[in-house]
């Protein structure tokens, strides 16, 4: 609280690019990651809407597990784009199985991504991301993306290690700090994703979120006077 009382930092002066350095890298720690961890001024909600809408094209089938109100959503959420989706629906408070997700990738074998949660923020179920991704991976080439918004900071998640391709988290949740920041890690195939990616999008668009972070930078730079006049504009 005494740090939030102090001047804001602009966020286009060079103090604050450095600060945003230092997240970026402690952001790589806390996922457990050498892949970027890109930073956006929405809720978890908004960080997983990111992923929909920057990774897959219309038609693109999706397996989403429904084990809570938040499950729900990422059933709901990737239909309103027109993904297909195949629901593995769960009981509420209990976790899906290595089984189920077979299951699932036997009957979807398109799929190009299934979604987990691995905290059901409305049950408080955990679900065991290391085993399931594991399974993924050995039975296909879908992308392992993980809603961790109530568990990054709060369980065990080793982004690497348990070769997962998206997770997303949210500020206010197992961080314990104030919420509007969705963190959003992306492994080098969830990145080549987004570049055949044919949805709709422009704030969401994990491209431009991507070229900011390599530049060391947030979303929406506009350009300098020369720049302006180097491609054109009046400055």
């Amino acid at each position: 609280m005494l740090a939030m009382a102090e001047p804001i930092i602009h966020h286009r002066n060079p103090e604050f690019r450095e600060v945003l350095a230092r997240v970026n890298e402690n952001l790589r720690y806390l996922f457990c990651t050498t892949h970027p961890v890109l930073t956006l001024a929405c809720s978890g909600t908004g960080g997983v809407e990111s992923t929909f809408v920057s990774l897959f094209s219309a038609g693109d089938r999706v397996i989403s597990v429904n084990g809570g109100k938040f499950g729900e959503r990422w059933v709901k959420m990737p239909k309103t784009y027109g993904l297909k989706v195949h629901e593995v629906t769960v009981e509420w408070g209990k976790a899906p199985t290595a089984g189920q997700i077979r299951e699932a990738l036997t009957a979807a074998p398109d799929a190009k991504a299934v979604y987990l949660t691995h905290s059901e923020t409305s049950t408080g179920t955990a679900t065991d991301v290391k085993t399931l991704a594991q399974v993924i991976r050995e039975a296909s080439d879908a992308l392992v993306c993980v809603d961790g918004i109530t568990a990054v900071g709060a369980h065990e998640l080793r982004f690497d290690e348990w070769g997962i391709d998206v997770c997303v988290t949210g500020s206010q949740k197992g961080l314990m700090i104030p919420p509007g920041l969705a963190f959003v890690a992306l492994s080098d195939r969830a990145i080549r994703s987004t570049e055949t990616s044919t949805l709709p999008k422009f704030y969401f668009d994990l491209r431009k979120a991507l070229k900011s972070y390599q530049d060391n930078d947030t979303r929406g730079r506009r350009p300098s006077r020369s720049s302006s006049a180097s491609i054109g504009h009046s400055p």
